[in-house]
């Protein structure tokens, strides 16, 4: 059975609402793409999909597939065959990937140039009624 089949099935169950869709990526390099689907008149009754990259658009069963299915495929470097609008969505198109655990990360000084490091903070907080030395 294929993801669209699942999806679909979901669909006739009842599940209308798809709640969010992202991706995770596997140690071994592998994009699982994840998906959580729920019911409007039954709000906790869920149901969750799991699938390999690269799935089919969903988009035409859920509207609301696309935007989550642009940002993913955008930040995880997956396909979505079938997508009626695969332009990226946040980022330039030429730093596709920002999620995968290959892509390097910039370095902190050319994110934060000067010398205080926003990381730390720049005095030590004191508990209450310390006096001042």
């Amino acid at each position: 059975m294929t993801w669209r089949d699942e999806v679909r099935g979901l669909r006739e169950q009842g599940f209308d609402v798809l709640d969010w869709l992202s991706a995770v990526q596997q140690p071994d390099g592998t994009v699982m793409i994840t998906a959580c689907f729920l019911r409007a008149d039954q709000p906790g009754d869920g149901r969750l999909l799991t699938e390999p990259a690269p799935v089919e658009s969903i988009a035409d069963l859920y509207p609301s597939a696309q935007w989550h299915e642009r940002e993913t495929a955008e930040m995880f470097e997956v396909d979505f065959p079938g997508h009626p609008d695969p332009r990226p969505l946040l980022l330039p198109a030429d730093q596709r990937g920002a999620l995968r655990k290959q892509t390097p990360l910039p370095a902190r000084l050319q994110t934060w140039p000067g010398a205080v490091d926003p990381a730390k903070p720049r005095r030590t907080q004191e508990p209450p009624g310390t006096p001042w030395p």
